[in-house]
């Protein structure tokens, strides 16, 4: 599904979420040229092909261009102001040139047409060097996988970007022209902003990854051209072996079968490990959630005198209740995917037991049908309440007193303990 649209205020630009990740992608990548480099006129050519059919995106980053200045986004500006011929955004490109203007910049005659990229010659085989590495922020949730690959098709190298977010929600997609040495400085770019290491894996795994977030509709329709382009060209790398490339590499790296965990254990870990749960997913909605948290409360504070065993069954009951109101078998299986991804990264971080863990997590949530009768996502719309809300049930109550007990020094006195897994717990909660 696409991202609500934006305004940008009185300028008339209305751009999604998606687009204002990729147009501060484009400048980051635009502050890394040299203005003498021999790599900014390959950048300029990828930019102008990747926003040749978007003028709205295309007049937002002449604007931010002429804002920041500088030479390299002037000669950017020479280069793009012919790609934006509605007449709607004509104010914008005149407002861009007039600051750079003021700015000492001789703003030459708009250039009209839009060059073909430069023909390539063909490459053997057994001469091709692909690239490939993701990169993480796990703490937000997000992944970005980058790929230097050569295209048979058109005999030449293209860079795909590809960005996937919480509950496997693609924030950007993009297929771009440039030389091998910008995609190596934008990658290292990439791993200083998410703060992680860059990890190879093979090409096939993005195509698979690309593939399922379309098929799954988490793909906005503003990429629609760019995924097809990157659809063709991953095609023709596609992994051999159509098991997820977690197992493949779990095998290959000889660590022994994969334990089977129940129910029992997968809700430890999650209550352990509460930040692999990506908190700023779509569902639940937090004001539905925030309802839901009345309704528990309501039931608790009740002034018809009742036996405590009977209150807490019936918090159970009306919890999966809400379990199965709030969450879907679609986010089920979106959360399970998203897991999937999670547990590959800690695989390639050497992370062994909490990999094995999280992919087991992942295949039980991707085979709920109905989330209100799996006692894990009971538990995670629980610690969805602790974390959001400072509400806890009954059940969740009792975990958390098994791991807050070695923290505990002056139970009175504390205004609240945090697990070593960052999750907090209000010292009101613990009676």
């Amino acid at each position: 599904m696409g991202k609500k649209r934006k305004s940008m205020g009185e300028r008339g630009l209305t751009l999604s979420e998606n687009e204002r990740a990729e147009l501060s992608f484009f400048m980051d990548r635009l502050r890394m040229q040299d203005p003498q480099g021999a790599s900014l006129e390959n950048c300029l050519k990828s930019l102008k092909q990747a926003l040749s059919h978007r003028e709205e995106l295309a007049a937002a980053l002449l604007e931010a261009l002429s804002r920041e200045g500088g030479e390299v986004c002037f000669r950017a500006f020479c280069e793009l102001r012919g790609i934006v011929r509605d007449k709607r955004l004509e104010k914008i490109v005149r407002q861009a040139a007039f600051r750079f203007r003021q700015k000492g910049f001789p703003v030459p005659r708009e250039s009209a047409s839009i060059p073909d990229a430069s023909p390539v010659a063909l490459i053997k085989a057994d001469a091709v060097k692909n690239e490939c590495v993701m990169a993480a922020a796990p703490n937000h949730h997000a992944f970005q996988y980058a790929a230097y690959v050569y295209s048979r098709h058109n005999a030449a190298y293209a860079t795909v970007l590809v960005i996937v977010g919480p509950a496997f929600q693609c924030e950007g997609l993009a297929l771009l022209h440039e030389s091998r040495r910008s995609f190596r400085d934008f990658v290292k770019s990439v791993a200083q902003k998410f703060e992680s290491r860059l990890q190879d894996i093979p090409l096939g795994h993005v195509a698979r990854v690309v593939e399922d977030l379309a098929a799954m509709g988490r793909i906005p329709p503003d990429h629609a051209s760019d995924l097809k382009k990157v659809q063709k060209l991953l095609d023709q790398y596609r992994l051999e072996d159509p098991r997820p490339y977690f197992l493949q590499l779990w095998e290959r790296k000889g660590l022994g079968p994969l334990r089977e965990l129940d129910e029992d254990a997968l809700i430890h870990f999650l209550a352990e490990q509460p930040l692999v749960m990506p908190r700023n997913a779509e569902m639940p909605r937090t004001t539905a959630l925030q309802a839901a948290v009345k309704e528990l409360e309501s039931i608790r504070d009740g002034v018809l005198e009742v036996p405590e065993y009977i209150k807490r069954e019936r918090e159970r009951e009306r919890v999966r209740d809400i379990t199965g109101r709030l969450m879907s078998r679609e986010f089920c299986r979106l959360l399970g995917r998203h897991w999937e991804e999670y547990a590959l990264w800690r695989l390639l971080e050497e992370d062994f037991s909490t990999a094995e863990k999280l992919y087991r997590l992942a295949e039980h949530v991707s085979a709920v049908t109905e989330p209100g009768s799996s006692r894990v996502m009971v538990r995670y719309l629980e610690l969805l309440m602790v974390i959001l809300f400072q509400f806890a049930t009954e059940d969740l109550l009792d975990q958390l007193r098994e791991l807050i007990e070695p923290l505990i020094e002056d139970e009175e006195a504390s205004e609240g303990w945090k697990t070593p897994s960052g999750l907090y717990v209000p010292g009101g909660l613990i009676k």
